[in-house]
């Protein structure tokens, strides 16, 4: 070997020697919680220590106490834990103290990555895991019947447990199920069953689902149940395995619970009929439980019959109910709806939640329009404000969303009815009443809706809804009244309306 070759040599391996003496190095034993003698699966938040060499400059660093935030680099030493920096509190040549990151994988391997003075260590795989959870039935349990799941969670998302969770019936938010029949994976209820999910779910973020809980009067008698009948469909008998798990807002697993066997039994007609009657008796009157166990216990089977016990709870006092009982019409036959609920409305009256329901599925009930629209007229003399202000809200909906080709004589009737209310409607003074009188107004489009409108804008109850719906009629006559009422809140309405128009009237 020439000399050169000999030098190149030498310094080949002096380079190695270097790199390999400065690159940091730790193995995944020497991975710990804080003040942990041993490796365990780690979690989001957690502080951990990180022992090894060549971690840190030989006097350690700290970092300052008091900061805004936690720096990701200290003394030229970072890590990074599945590619995110963590915040670091302590560097040293052989020890690193940190927080993991809140973006951190709640499972599965991770890498961990030291770099210190521009050198890296390999990755080191670090085994993360959720928390636990254990779920448990209590009695017998029956086809076609109520099936409430207790989960204790561990502290601090037991906070996060609370049904109902949002106003939607089968909204859980981040509380998820698995479900077996014997051995075999049973699939979920479509999302759509019980109408629309939030999507959220309850606290905040690093949380079970990351929203809030809806907020109820009081705190219900039992907390940490879930009605899982609302998600899947127990209508064979067999034994079913359930396992729980509790997700944050981005679908990570920061909980689960192995899986827990139960019997579901076979239950006669009979039976459920008997059940049936002893519900309707046994109502109760505190919208918590009837929200937090009654309404959504009905829900089991929704049939005929429990849709004759709901129907009284879209006309409670309480909103809550009759919004969450709105929802729950989702779970019944299509058929079975067309039928019902325009015999309901014109026996017991429309009310808002009514309405919604009337415009979410017009195409449901589209033949039936001039039906509703007669059985609505009659309720606009109601000196209940929940039915002559559904009917109005209703009577809206249905004029602008449903098809009237073939009825353009109903347009011209809701109309007149409403015309020859309209100073009895204006006196009462009731919000209820003179919002969707207000948007009746507006689809309206004709002088004498303007003229009810701007009496209303002079009364002042609902002015700005009644400035509003000026707008959509967009008659040129109003632009520079309604200019005159333009604090900025109504520029957007009055650029959509009259464009061009409108630009010296906004602010």
């Amino acid at each position: 070997m020439s000399g050169s070759s000999i030098l190149r040599a030498v310094g080949l391996l002096l380079s190695l020697t270097v790199w390999a003496a400065e690159t940091p190095t730790f193995t995944p034993s020497s991975v710990l919680p804080a003040n942990a003698t041993r490796p365990e699966p780690l979690r989001r938040f957690m502080l951990v220590s990180i022992y090894g060499r060549h971690l840190g400059p030989d006097s350690g660093c700290t970092a300052e106490r008091g900061a805004f935030s936690e720096p990701v680099e200290l003394c030229g030493a970072s890590v990074t834990i599945g590619g995110t920096k963590a915040a670091l509190l302590y560097v040293q040549h052989r020890q690193i103290n940190l927080r993991v990151p809140a973006s951190a994988p709640t499972e599965g391997m991770v890498d961990f990555i030291v770099t210190y003075s521009g050198h890296s260590s390999p990755p080191v795989p670090i085994r993360f895991a959720p928390l636990t959870a254990s779920v448990r039935l209590s009695g017998p349990i029956y086809v076609h019947m109520p099936i409430w799941i207790d989960v204790d969670l561990p502290d601090p998302h037991w906070r996060s447990l609370r049904y109902p969770v949002t106003i939607w019936p089968a909204d859980f938010g981040g509380h998820q199920f698995e479900v077996r029949w014997n051995g075999v994976r049973v699939r979920q209820l479509k999302p759509a069953h019980l109408f629309q999910k939030s999507g959220c779910g309850p606290s905040s973020y690093g949380m079970i689902g990351g929203c809030g809980l809806l907020g109820l009067p009081h705190e219900p008698k039992n907390r940490s149940r879930l009605p899982i009948h609302l998600i899947y469909e127990f209508d064979r008998p067999g034994l079913y395995d359930v396992r729980y798990a509790g997700h944050d807002i981005n679908g990570q697993v920061l909980v689960r619970s192995s899986w827990y066997r139960f019997e579901v039994q076979d239950f006669p007609p009979s039976k459920r009929a008997e059940w049936l009657a002893v519900m309707r008796q046994t109502a109760p009157s505190d919208p918590v439980e009837l929200l937090s166990d009654y309404l959504p216990s009905l829900l089991a089977a929704p049939d005929s019959k429990v849709l004759s016990m709901l129907e009284e709870y879209l006309y409670n006092s309480n909103g809550l109910v009759r919004q969450y009982t709105l929802y729950a019409l989702g779970a019944f036959d299509d058929d079975l709806l067309a039928k019902e609920i325009p015999d309901l409305v014109d026996k017991r009256g429309p009310t808002n939640e009514l309405a919604y329901l009337l415009s979410w599925r017009r195409n449901l009930f589209q033949a039936q329009g001039p039906v509703l629209v007669r059985a609505a007229l009659k309720y606009l003399d109601s000196q209940t404000p929940l039915l002559s202000g559904g009917a109005l809200q209703t009577l809206y909906f249905i004029k602008g969303h449903f098809d009237w080709k073939r009825n353009p004589e109903m347009l011209a009737r809701m109309d007149d009815e409403v015309a020859k209310r309209a100073g009895r409607l204006l006196a009462t003074r009731n919000r209820d009443i003179l919002q969707p009188l207000a948007l009746y107004l507006g689809i309206w489009k004709a002088d004498r809706s303007r003229d009810l409108l701007w009496r209303m804008v002079e009364e002042g109850t609902t002015r700005e809804q009644a400035l509003i719906c000026l707008t959509w009629i967009a008659d040129p006559r109003d632009l520079p009244k309604l200019a005159k009422y333009n604090t900025g809140n109504l520029s957007y309405h009055l650029n959509r309306a009259y464009g061009a128009a409108a630009d010296r009237y906004i602010k």
